[in-house]
């Protein structure tokens, strides 16, 4: 298995309220002096990779000229390599763009919809409303991409069981092969935390059930909490991430997890060019994490999986057994509470995986294995 590879564009036209990445606005000189530096660092890999993902931020907001100079960087990175995706906002992804990708095999496209809603959208702070939302979908398809994601947002504080189960409906009839549904969070450094008071969790949890028994009943298959394909289109690039194999990040912000060791570059972009520019490092943090907790981390992404942890791949991938490295007593409260089940087969003990309440408390559970 060969690495991945992450690029991150932290550049958005608006920061949504309730978004807690690290980004700031496009500056046309800033921008321009951004993608000349990561395009260098790109030009340096000498390595070839499985998966390339290059998210944001929105990285559809560049210009197609500085479009093509990272990806003529990436040109032979992304011929060899297997799933290769560009994230996209509606209101700034054209036909053009759409085009380049495809000649660059660019084969994957996602789609920051959040909302099929105008109401809704305008409630998130986003700056497309419904129909350029469903355009971007279909302008990718006809362009010639075959596998397209959207990401959804629900759980809004006045949003409605019914009303979700709406955007649903309408969502499946558009040329999709992935769904990525999101509740959405209401971190305490965001303007919505404001609102966190307001919601009804009980709701939220029924829109999610919603999410498990409507979205596979009409082929898109659970895999993971959050995510949901047809067949054959699994997002490879976060499988990677949820079995803990090791990737590079290249941009402000960004994280590399190589052999145990993990760095998170410098949240700051004109820093983050100054200091490559200079041949200083622009590394903010790094970690050499012990095999115990490599496993663990393992474990706590694992688990959020539908297919959860085997317990022999477990073994075999971490040196490992599942538990000696976990504690029995944590294990058995969370089958106490429904959480979490463990399959039986002829040799003993198989696989722990969530049970659908689990789903419900998945970051209790991830957390608790940690």
């Amino acid at each position: 298995m060969r690495d991945s590879l992450y690029i991150h564009i932290p550049f958005c036209k608006k920061k949504c309220p309730y978004c807690d990445f690290y980004s700031i606005p496009p500056q046309k000189k800033l921008v321009s002096e951004y993608i000349s530096i990561i395009s260098q660092e790109i030009s340096k890999l000498n390595t070839c990779f499985d998966t390339v993902y290059i998210g944001g931020g929105t990285p559809t907001v560049i210009d197609i000229h500085l479009w093509g100079i990272l990806l003529e960087s990436l040109k032979k990175i992304l011929k060899s390599s297997y799933e290769n995706t560009v994230e996209a906002n509606p209101e700034s992804l054209s036909k053009e763009k759409l085009k380049l990708f495809l000649k660059y095999n660019i084969n994957r496209i996602s789609i920051g919809l959040q909302s099929l809603n105008d109401l809704k959208l305008k409630y998130l702070g986003r700056i497309h409303d419904r129909r350029r939302g469903i355009k971007a979908v279909w302008d990718a398809k006809e362009s010639g991409f075959f596998n397209i994601n959207i990401d959804l947002i629900y759980g809004y504080f006045n949003e409605s069981l019914k009303e979700w189960k709406k955007e649903l409906n309408e969502a499946i009839k558009l040329p999709i092969t992935h769904i990525s549904c999101y509740a959405l969070g209401y971190e305490s450094y965001t303007p919505f935390y404001k609102f966190k008071s307001k919601v009804d969790e009980k709701e939220v949890a029924e829109m999610y059930l919603f999410n498990m028994n409507f979205l596979p009943k009409n082929g898109y298959m659970q895999y993971e909490t959050s995510n949901f394909s047809l067949e054959g289109f699994k997002c490879t690039h976060n499988l990677r991430y949820w079995q803990g194999a090791s990737y590079i990040g290249i941009g402000a912000s960004a994280v590399s997890y190589i052999k145990g060791i993990r760095k998170k570059n410098i949240s700051d972009v004109k820093e983050y060019i100054k200091r490559i520019a200079l041949g200083e490092s622009h590394v903010e943090s790094k970690e050499r994490l012990t095999r115990e907790k490599q496993a663990k981390e393992l474990a706590a992404l694992k688990i959020r999986t539908t297919e959860g942890i085997c317990f022999d791949w477990f073994k075999e991938t971490t040196g490992f057994d599942f538990f000696n490295i976990e504690d029995r007593t944590v294990i058995e409260s969370l089958k106490a509470k429904g959480l979490v089940r463990i399959s039986v087969g002829k040799n003993g003990f198989e696989r722990i995986f969530l049970t659908k309440k689990g789903y419900l408390f998945c970051d209790e559970v991830s957390s608790s294995l940690v």
